[in-house]
């Protein structure tokens, strides 16, 4: 029997041989099917474009993930405009300091005015109240939008379309309506 170099037994306690040319998938292990899928990022990327119908690079947008972004990415024609856009941003903001102020359960709070010190400072209820007063507000001016517009359902749309962010595409006219009146009522 022959004696083996230093460098032979290294090489024969290796593990597997790395195979440099295999398709892989994308956590980095090789792939069975042969296909190389690419970066997994790239396949979200396409797995949402195909999802939505809008092109790869328009899919990379932040605002294709939720429903009242992508009406906002197909544009005003179709969809949503910027300012009917920028009131639902403005009324989940004002929905989140609303439960906060309320102190519901479940509510993430980032130490903006949502937990008091042991002494409550008149600050703080002076938020509580502006912003509990603007969410009654901007809930009237819903309920006024649905009292001119009976034949649609804005509370149905508010809570499936924007709130529970569902992609129901038979409530684009709804959530249309709905926009407006809280654009309206967000530049006043």
């Amino acid at each position: 029997m022959k004696a083996r170099t230093k460098a032979a037994k290294r090489e024969a306690k290796r593990g597997r041989p790395y195979m440099q040319e295999a398709a892989r998938e994308p956590s980095g292990r090789v792939s069975r099917s042969g296909i190389d899928h690419g970066p997994a990022d790239i396949v979200a990327l396409k797995a949402r474009a195909r999802h939505t119908g809008l092109p790869v690079e328009r899919a990379k947008d932040q605002k294709a993930a939720t429903f009242i972004g992508y009406l906002n990415l197909l544009g005003p024609r179709d969809g949503l405009s910027e300012g009917q856009h920028e009131a639902v941003v403005n009324f989940m903001s004002l929905r989140t300091s609303y439960l906060r102020a309320i102190k519901a359960p479940g509510v993430v709070l980032d130490g903006e005015m949502g937990q008091p010190s042991d002494e409550v400072s008149e600050a703080y209820e002076d938020w509580v109240r502006d912003t509990k007063e603007a969410y009654h507000e901007c809930r009237k001016a819903i309920q006024e939008a649905q009292n001119d517009n009976r034949h649609v359902n804005l509370w149905a749309a508010l809570d499936i379309c924007i709130i529970q962010d569902q992609w129901m595409h038979h409530m684009i006219g709804d959530v249309r309506i709905l926009c407006n009146s809280l654009a309206r009522f967000f530049r006043t």
